[in-house]
């Protein structure tokens, strides 16, 4: 095997790739062969299950697809993944037509991908083409050539450990460091490094009195995450362990530490934390954060003695629609009545997906019925104009049910079921009306669809 073929074949290696795309027989196709070629592949279908997999894992390149039905725009989801990612190369495939790319601060391309082998070569001569991240660096002949036969010369271990490794004293003056400290605080060199004091990078200042009062308590710290300020003035995450060193005496003469920049795996973290809350396909709180919520609002109203509603809206007949549409209008149609429904009530109210076509809205801060039924007509009355989905106009209704705080229960999932009795009640009386829970509905309604 030459050298130029064994380079390209070891840059292929080096690059570790995700594939984030919907299923369909020819994506499925050009998934296989992507496997078969490069070994540093993940593949999943959908955004939450891509930044789940670059949480665990760093990735130079993302292959995405520009043809996903989902909450996050292609452009929304490259800058997510710019921004907790270590991504140096993002293309964007689509079978419909060339994805138009707007952002253009790295190597960002779009493929039109008619044939699975075809999109296969385009792929692979663009990874082998690009200059992927810091973890792997630029691989050149020379690079090969050290790696196959390594030099006998190697850096000492303190420099080669992945930590920032230092030695400050009592008042936070370094006295030795390591290599991989000034890289992580991206110092100009060592020299100008040892000059600084640590505890002037903090961030908070404050943060400086509790790591000291951590250490002087327990003579060290273990897993102290704080944020620092480099010297581009980008500020990271870092993550601390440490140690006092004493002398016979026991005085303490200095400290022994460790830093690992931990700023991707926060982002991410904050990122994912964010996600379990939301409802990916509408935007809008899914089940679990109603729930928190609604059981916080219930709390503030034993104290306040307001009403609190919980209103159970279910789109009418949505089953048809998916059927006589297909399932990615339907999708579109459940994102606008989403913002529809958003529209009719106060920023401090809350609505909420619970899944299919069920959403569910809590109102706070109410003194009587009536208020609680001018909103709910206010719902019902919005939907008489019809909504536009790629060019066709569909009729939707929704119907109703309300249950109330306190005076049906003060349990969250107990409300939650009552208001869902009253939608059925009204979908049999009167699809696209509204109905407050009462003793007299009979709980066996269940819904047509």
């Amino acid at each position: 095997m030459n050298s130029t073929h064994l380079l390209r074949g070891f840059m292929i290696d080096s690059i570790h790739t995700i594939f984030i795309t919907e299923v369909t027989p020819l994506k499925s196709e050009l998934e296989q062969l992507l496997k078969e070629n490069i070994s540093n592949l993940s593949c999943v279908n959908s955004m939450v299950e891509g930044l789940s997999a670059t949480k665990n894992k760093r990735y130079d390149a993302a292959i995405l697809s520009n043809d996903m039905e989902d909450f996050y725009t292609v452009s929304k989801m490259i800058r997510i993944l710019l921004e907790v990612g270590s991504f140096r190369y993002i293309l964007v495939i689509s079978e419909n037509e060339s994805p138009v790319i707007e952002n253009t601060r790295m190597q960002i391309h779009g493929l039109h991908v008619t044939d699975a082998q075809n999109a296969l070569n385009s792929i692979l001569r663009e990874l082998n083409d690009i200059k992927v991240s810091e973890d792997t660096a630029e691989i050149t002949s020379h690079h090969l050539e050290q790696i196959i036969s390594p030099s006998s010369e190697d850096s000492s271990l303190f420099d080669s450990v992945p930590s920032g490794l230092y030695r400050i004293d009592t008042e936070g003056n370094f006295i030795d460091i390591n290599k991989t400290m000034v890289n992580i605080l991206r110092a100009p060199n060592l020299e100008v490094l040892r000059r600084e004091n640590y505890f002037s990078l903090f961030k908070d200042p404050d943060q400086h009195s509790t790591w000291k009062e951590i250490i002087d308590r327990d003579r060290f710290i273990h897993g102290l995450i704080f944020e620092i300020e480099p010297y581009d003035g980008e500020t990271i995450w870092v993550r601390d362990n440490a140690r006092a060193v004493f002398n016979e005496n026991k005085e303490v003469i200095y400290y022994d530490g460790a830093i690992e920049n931990i700023t991707y795996q926060k982002k991410l973290e904050d990122k994912l934390s964010f996600l379990a809350t939301q409802d990916i396909l509408t935007g809008v709180p899914n089940r679990n954060f109603f729930h928190d919520q609604a059981k916080m609002t219930i709390s503030q109203a034993r104290y306040t003695e307001d009403i609190v509603a919980f209103l159970s809206i279910n789109v009418d007949r949505f089953t048809d629609i998916n059927e006589r549409y297909s399932h990615k209008v339907g999708d579109r149609l459940l994102q606008l009545i989403a913002g529809r429904i958003k529209e009719q009530v106060r920023k401090s109210d809350l609505v909420a997906r619970l899944g299919g076509d069920k959403f569910i809205v809590l109102l706070n801060g109410l003194r009587n019925r009536r208020d609680v039924l001018a909103v709910a007509k206010k719902i019902s009355n919005v939907f008489s104009e019809p909504f536009e989905v790629n060019e066709q106009f569909i009729k939707a209704t929704v119907s109703t049910g309300i249950s109330l705080y306190p005076e049906h229960s003060d349990e969250v999932n107990t409300l939650i079921r009552l208001a869902e009795i009253a939608t059925f009640a009204v979908k049999e009386r009167e699809r696209g009306g509204y109905m407050i829970y009462s003793n007299i509905i009979s709980t066996t309604y269940k819904s047509e669809e």
